[in-house]
């Protein structure tokens, strides 16, 4: 009875983990605006952003490597806004 428990409850948080994966999706890079293009642009500008991914709160994740292969990573609102780099 307690396996079974156990068992519905980790079932019940990976169900859970669906709807945080549907909260971002992949966007083209060359559909990111070109507001967020060019904050991104402006923040790292020797990265050759390649990636971006829009979130549900509208923020844009844009991605690329620098010359050492280390991703970067861009956060940009669509209006241009910075919000971080990692």
């Amino acid at each position: 009875m307690r396996y079974l428990l156990v068992m519905l409850v980790v079932y019940a948080v990976a169900g859970c983990n669906n709807s945080v994966a549907k909260t971002k999706s992949a966007v083209p890079i060359e559909q990111v605006p070109e507001a967020a293009m060019k904050t991104a642009r402006s923040k790292a500008p020797t990265i050759k952003f390649d990636k971006a991914i829009k979130r549900a709160d509208g923020v844009y994740e844009i991605q690329g490597k620098n010359k050492a292969g280390k991703v970067i990573e861009v956060e940009v609102k669509e209006n241009g806004e910075f919000v971080t780099i990692e």
